[in-house]
């Protein structure tokens, strides 16, 4: 099978040789060209005008070897490839012709690599590099338009909207939306604690708070099992405590039962989901976050994943963990902006924590790579004084420092984490 767009290809060159400075703004590539013939000429007309000599009919002539240009039909074929172009206003429409068919070409020659590779190797894998390869070409963009009056107007109504304390998603902690006013679409979240702080916690805390605002929200969680998540939510939900969760039938009262069935059946009410494979990369999350927004449409998402460094990276960096790291982050962020969600990741914290007097975190704990701390929109750092002095008089306080906020001001928020039932509450300041 063969896809091309001839008559594009030559009112692209037609065009260009009408008006040699549309070359300046061109983004075609040689490649792009499915005729070996357009090829060569778009490489030379390239050259020309890299050479900073005029692009036009009598330069490109006077460069041509005289074979070849009677091989083509002589000077008439230039003239007549000219004369069919209806105007060169349209330039970046025929541009866009030519390289639509060469996306098309691509995803045919990939999707048939990947039948030949699966034929031989047998590895499932395969499949994904290929969905990802084919995501990343789908997103390949050769024009970006942008209208300044448009966006001024757009900015004026975002303006005008009453969206009260709020514009993004309610966190369910005042002082916390306060902070940040909400957890907001595009951005990438990082929560960052060491083991046994609470961040899956917290972080199923976020998502039942968003949940019942009437977010849609996708959890992956790649460590605990979707029972596991879902006698967490029970237990924060209905106050059941944890521990009964465990042998209900020999440990559960009659209002543990009772208080149980209506929080299963307020969680059955919930736009929420979990995905518990694991093992995930980050364009298996990409996918199945396009079909949780197709299931939600105008709904706000949060996607919450627990937690970022069990995400599997790209096998191409061989162990390199701090460039696997990187690109995972870098892709979650993409993800944010791309597909207009929120997305919280919870990440581990570096040992070094435990080495200093203070152990409250810093940014430079996040592990593996500083990527995270580039790419995240906001980092919130959990600290419990408890964990590390039983004695201590803040028992059950947790403080989550918001240590970064691209787009507001930083600080310390005090929840009291109430252990029994995985649910944390908001303090005075």
């Amino acid at each position: 099978m063969s896809i091309q767009s001839v008559e594009a290809e030559r009112t692209v060159l037609g065009s260009l040789l009408l008006d040699g400075e549309l070359m300046k703004e061109c983004r075609l590539t040689e490649e792009h060209f499915s005729v070996t013939m357009h090829r060569a000429l778009f490489k030379l007309m390239r050259q020309i005008d890299g050479d900073g000599d005029p692009l036009d009919l009598i330069t490109l002539v006077s460069k041509l070897d005289s074979a070849f240009l009677e091989q083509i039909g002589g000077i008439v074929y230039f003239v007549n490839i000219m004369e069919s172009v209806p105007t060169t206003a349209n330039f970046s429409h025929y541009e866009r012709l030519v390289r639509n068919s060469w996306k098309m070409r691509h995803a045919i020659r990939m999707a048939q690599n990947m039948n030949e590779q699966l034929l031989i190797d047998k590895d499932e894998k395969i499949i994904g590099k290929t969905i990802s390869a084919l995501s990343e070409l789908e997103n390949t963009e050769d024009t970006f338009d942008f209208e300044l009056k448009d966006a001024l107007i757009r900015l004026y109504e975002d303006l005008n909207k009453d969206t009260g304390e709020l514009t993004g998603i309610d966190t369910g902690f005042k002082r916390l939306n306060e902070i940040t006013c909400g957890l907001q679409e595009e951005e990438f979240i990082v929560i960052g604690a060491r083991p046994s702080m609470g961040k899956t916690a917290f972080a199923l805390n976020l998502a039942l708070h968003a949940a019942k605002s009437g977010t849609a929200v996708g959890i992956f969680s790649l460590e605990m099992s979707e029972k596991q998540l879902i006698k967490r939510m029970i237990s924060c939900i209905g106050n059941v405590p944890a521990k009964k969760l465990r042998n209900p039938k020999h440990l559960f009262s009659i209002p543990d039962w009772q208080q149980t069935s209506q929080a299963l059946a307020e969680i059955g009410t919930l736009p929420l989901e979990i995905y518990d494979r694991a093992g995930v990369t980050t364009q298996d999350i990409w996918m199945q976050v396009r079909k949780l927004k197709r299931k939600h449409p105008g709904k706000k998402l949060l996607v919450v994943i627990d937690y970022l460094q069990l995400i599997t990276g790209d096998s191409k960096y061989r162990g390199n963990r701090m460039q696997e790291i990187g690109e995972i982050s870098r892709k979650l962020k993409l993800m944010a902006r791309d597909l207009n969600v929120c997305v919280v990741a919870l990440s581990q914290l570096s040992r070094g924590v435990e080495s200093r007097q203070d152990k409250r975190p810093l940014l430079s704990d996040l592990r593996e790579t500083g990527q995270i701390e580039q790419d995240a929109d906001v980092i919130m750092l959990m600290y419990r004084e408890d964990y590390y002095d039983r004695e201590t008089e803040n028992k059950e306080v947790t403080e989550i420092h918001v240590a970064k906020q691209r787009n507001g001001p930083i600080g310390t928020v005090r929840l009291r984490f109430v252990r029994e039932y995985g649910k944390f509450v908001g303090m005075k300041k």
